[in-house]
């Protein structure tokens, strides 16, 4: 016998797309918290388990203190999850090393950076896009080039 899967409220399905992107941007960029557990210690520590509570229709609604702290402390637009047509767009703050006061350095790869923006549509992946392309007009004017210097001699 199937269960079935519970009917989940859209800002709660969307509630959880952001923790899942947060999850996978600081898993990639190994910060912290990379975890339901982390995460939840921040945004709602009262209940610890309230991920997975909403994940089974255990709870139908997202809490406002979490709604509010997730805002503040991810620095997400709350816009998203309330609305059409907006982006997560959540990019974590580069932790400074008090000892040597300069910034951590991240080695993320290009697969990284898409994988972390999946929708093209968002900042970081539309940059992304947009610097592909202008390396490829230069690499055509380069070769537009060499050949103007070939056909002169």
């Amino acid at each position: 016998m199937q269960t079935s899967q519970p009917i989940l409220h859209p800002e709660t399905v969307k509630f959880l797309e952001v923790i899942e992107e947060i999850k996978e941007t600081n898993r990639l960029l190994k910060v912290e918290p990379k975890t339901n557990s982390g995460i939840s210690s921040i945004i709602y520590p009262t209940d610890r388990t309230i991920f997975s509570k909403l994940k089974n229709g255990m709870r139908k609604r997202v809490p406002m203190d979490a709604l509010r702290e997730l805002a503040k402390h991810f620095k997400i637009d709350m816009k998203y999850i309330f609305y059409d047509g907006f982006e997560i767009n959540y990019f974590p703050e580069v932790l400074q090393n008090s000892a040597t006061n300069s910034k951590a350095s991240f080695n993320v790869s290009d697969d990284h950076l898409r994988i972390i923006n999946k929708n093209n549509y968002n900042a970081l992946g539309l940059t992304m896009k947009l610097y592909e392309q202008m390396m490829t007009l230069l690499e055509q004017n380069r070769n537009l080039s060499e050949k103007q210097k070939v056909k002169s001699k």
